[in-house]
């Protein structure tokens, strides 16, 4: 048997949502707690769980038993026996954090120093949590809002202006005279440094209120100094909400997706998607949050480059016979797409191994080898593939996406 249920942990974060994975997904909840991620993957934080016909067992212990022949050959060599990628479902009710994730150097020269600093990997202040980058896709299930990537440097010029006071003028005028990459650097972090902090958000929160009574206002203008304001009810003077005007303000539409690069800034403010990044859990962060901010370790790490806004969706491809939309991504840790099941079967071949999650509708994945294996998923299911399986059919009505490792 290669085709195996997962059964996953839920993580409570405060930021999660109480409803929308019970009512997306028919996830019980009694406690009502918030639910805000569930990992699907071989995380050692926490692995998935494959239901066997022996038991359960873990998912990372079933790819350390025989990486080889569970992740495939090639996989196994370049990803160091580990599978490459985390799948989450993730539902915010409240924004998270600003934050930005490591390349991969930055993330081995980290997790060695600070194993060398003898740091536990559960003390509040650490910040690399396994020596892997982080870079992220993520597919919007309900409309999800998210700040991603730098606004283009007029932009924020032009944002700051409408608001500059005593305080932020120095900073935006310095900035003015050296609008590049050092400049956008060293105003973020006088910004996140400043000796003033409190006047400094006074100040633009102040500007932005007075803004927004302004009719002539541009309606991306008035998005971010209304962001601003909703972001301070909710994190009250806390430097972060600043980012509302330096970083790109994301609407993605149910079925949209956009990539993360590593060094990217961002914050995902509310809504529910699935994530698929490398398989890591390391966050720097930059406000938004009590928890640790490292501001010296985030702005080394950090990609001071305008993202233009209207290049930071993907634009999704359907394969020949229109039953698969994929969204490619230019890593190799993982490629995401959607299986479009309409009382039809699709036929997959197996290089390596892959996750499958059925967004809606109900489904049955059968092993195409003796002895046939059979799985029966509903809304909210997943299964793990092992690269032994070959080739594989999903057959039923529904939606399902398909995580698999793209290189060859």
């Amino acid at each position: 048997m290669n085709i195996f249920r997962l059964k996953n942990a839920v993580m409570n974060n405060e930021w999660g949502c109480e409803k929308s994975m019970t009512d997306l997904f028919g996830y019980a909840n009694p406690d009502n707690k918030p639910m805000a991620e569930l990992w699907m993957g071989a995380h050692p934080k926490a692995s998935s769980m494959l239901i066997t016909e022996e038991g359960v067992i873990s998912l990372e212990q079933y790819i350390a038993n025989n990486p080889e022949i569970v992740l495939g050959k090639s996989s196994a060599k370049r990803f160091r026996n580990r599978l490459p990628f985390l799948f989450k479902v993730l539902s915010a009710k409240s924004p998270l954090s600003i934050q930005s994730h490591p390349n991969k150097k930055q993330a081995e020269e980290g997790w060695k120093k600070e194993c060398c600093l003898e740091i536990p990997l559960d003390a509040a202040h650490r910040n690399y949590k396994d020596d892997n980058h982080k870079p992220e896709l993520l597919y919007a299930i309900t409309p999800f809002e998210a700040l991603n990537g730098f606004r283009e440097f007029k932009n924020v010029i032009s944002l700051f202006e409408k608001i500059v006071g005593d305080v932020s003028r120095p900073l935006l005028l310095a900035f003015k005279q050296k609008t590049n990459s050092d400049g956008l650097k060293k105003f973020y972090h006088q910004i996140l440094t400043h000796e003033k902090k409190v006047e400094f958000i006074a100040e633009v929160l102040e500007g932005s209120k007075k803004q927004l009574v302004d009719e002539r206002l541009l309606d991306h203008e008035r998005q971010a100094y209304a962001l601003l304001v909703s972001l301070n009810e909710c994190y009250p003077n806390d430097i972060g909400i600043v980012s509302a005007l330096i970083l790109n303000y994301v609407l993605l539409r149910p079925g949209e997706a956009m990539f993360l690069r590593a060094g990217t800034p961002h914050a995902y403010l509310k809504g529910t998607a699935l994530e698929l990044m490398a398989n890591s859990d390391n966050v720097l962060r930059g406000g938004l949050t009590p928890k640790h901010v490292d501001i010296p370790e985030l702005l080394s790490t950090t990609v001071f480059e305008e993202s233009p806004s209207g290049l930071l969706k993907i634009l999704p491809e359907k394969s020949a016979s229109d039953t698969e939309v994929i969204y490619k991504t230019p890593v190799d840790d993982f490629q995401f797409s959607i299986l479009i099941l309409e009382n039809n079967q699709i036929e997959r071949d197996v290089d390596f191994a892959e996750i499958l999650f059925v967004v809606s509708g109900e489904v049955t994945v059968i092993e195409l080898r003796q002895p046939l294996t059979e799985k029966r998923l509903e809304t909210g299911g997943s299964c793990f593939i092992s690269a032994a399986c070959t080739t594989y059919i999903v057959k039923g009505n529904g939606k399902v996406a398909r995580a698999i490792t793209p290189i060859k």
